[in-house]
């Protein structure tokens, strides 16, 4: 849930509509993950902001009436103009894709409605010009109809999803809008495997489970408070980087979630400093699915 581009040297390269734009997605990032963590309560929770507000983002395009207006609330999108919304996501999918030479950034978008649909051409040009979407006309009674969806997802995540429409599709389904985003980094300054030890990571009930614990000593942007201590660890030349929050021992995560908006986490950012420290860090693979409809 990092939000995209606030300590970039690209952000200078953004127009104001872009920079609207940006602000609003990271406002939208901090509402949906709140939201999640109080339904998901001690669950593991990993989501891309950025990738529902792409995939809503196109959506937006063929909505209109109560439903825009409820749309461009949950989205935080009042003051720009549709035209400046799409210009908006163009550039940045364009920028966020070659941001980084060191960094795999793949963002890709595809409309998939059915044949028998009619769907106005206005509504597919905006989003093949704007949100560079492919878009198909299928047959889904036809059997490998998500095979298909999902072949295209599987390619796009370069493996990573292997599924996201299930068969037999409905048959009230008429349209799939999907975003999806690949993310390959490097560290900037890479753990050392043979200073990987098995270790004891504590949870927030106080139980323990083994792990593989990373370690490494070096200079990193640094910052604490009485609430907790953070690092910001980047990826390639520096433009991508993951931010790790730990709350103070007696802290709990659910209070540091409460704090995260805006202004708090600008405030935040522009108090990191370098610092020569210890970094221990345990290995983990997540994975995560929510349906977010309600």
């Amino acid at each position: 849930n990092n939000p995209i581009l606030t300590h970039s040297k690209a952000l200078s390269q953004l127009t104001l509509a872009e920079r609207s734009i940006v602000a609003y997605d990271n406002q939208f990032g901090y509402k949906l993950f709140k939201e999640i963590s109080y339904q998901e309560k001690n669950e593991n929770i990993f989501i891309s902001p950025l990738s529902v507000a792409m995939a809503l983002g196109m959506t937006y395009n063929g909505a209109n009436g109560s439903t825009q207006e409820a749309m461009q609330k949950t989205l935080e999108l009042s003051g720009l103009t549709l035209q400046e919304i799409n210009a908006s996501y163009k550039n940045l999918i364009e920028l966020l894709a070659n941001l980084d030479p060191k960094v795999k950034f793949q963002l890709a978008n595809s409309i998939w409605y059915r044949e028998i649909f009619p769907v106005e051409d206005e509504f597919i040009d905006i989003n093949k010009t704007y949100f560079d979407a492919q878009v198909s006309g299928l047959d889904f009674s036809a059997p490998n109809a998500s095979n298909i969806i999902n072949g295209w997802v599987n390619e796009k995540t370069n493996g990573k999803i292997e599924k996201i429409v299930d068969d037999p599709i409905n048959p009230l389904t008429m349209m799939f809008l999907i975003n999806a985003i690949y993310f390959k980094g490097t560290w900037t300054y890479e753990f050392d495997e043979s200073q990987t030890r098995d270790d004891i990571f504590t949870l927030p009930d106080g139980s323990k489970k083994p792990c593989q614990m990373m370690t490494q000593e070096g200079e990193f942007q640094y910052f604490e408070n009485d609430d907790f201590q953070a690092i910001d660890l980047p990826y390639g030349d520096g433009d991508f980087s993951m931010t790790l929050f730990l709350p103070r021992l007696e802290k709990d995560v659910d209070s540091l979630i409460g704090e995260l908006n805006p202004e708090n986490w600008n405030r935040w950012i522009s108090s990191f400093h370098k610092q020569e420290l210890t970094l221990q860090f345990p290995k983990f693979t997540l994975e995560y699915e929510i349906k977010l409809n309600d």
